[in-house]
């Protein structure tokens, strides 16, 4: 798959190239909990491929955004958790959440919904549903 870029010498266009791809700053959102599981963040990000997953991931890690890890004993598995470039992103998050909080509404029958999205290390100044 081809990334595309804005092509500008601009802050904000770079930035999107970096994170602006579909699935990019959710990735993110799950990953400012701490390290996660590649079948984690395929299990939490309902509707994402796992084809654009692994693809997501690799450009993220290209860019400095996270980092493939070793999680400790009694794990032990491998893992993703964000860089300090990454983390740098959790301002960024909390605001996508506090003005997309605004039109949120009531939940429509065929969205997806987790409780650490309310309850996580970013929460919109909302509750879940009625």
């Amino acid at each position: 798959m081809t990334r595309r870029s804005y092509d500008q010498y601009c802050a904000v266009a770079r930035a999107l190239d970096a994170v602006g791809e579909r699935w990019s700053l959710l990735i993110v959102r799950e990953l400012l909990a701490g390290p996660r599981r590649y079948t984690d963040l395929h299990a939490d990000l309902p509707g994402v491929s796992t084809d654009i997953l692994a693809t997501r991931l690799r450009q993220l890690e290209s860019e400095g955004v996270l980092e493939r890890c070793r999680l400790e004993r009694p794990v032990n598995v491998s893992a993703y958790r964000l860089t300090p470039r990454g983390e740098a992103l959790r301002g960024v998050i909390e605001a996508l959440a506090a003005w997309g909080a605004e039109g949120l509404g009531e939940p429509r029958p065929t969205e997806a919904m987790r409780g650490h999205w309310f309850t996580g290390p970013v929460t919109a100044p909302v509750s879940p549903g009625p």
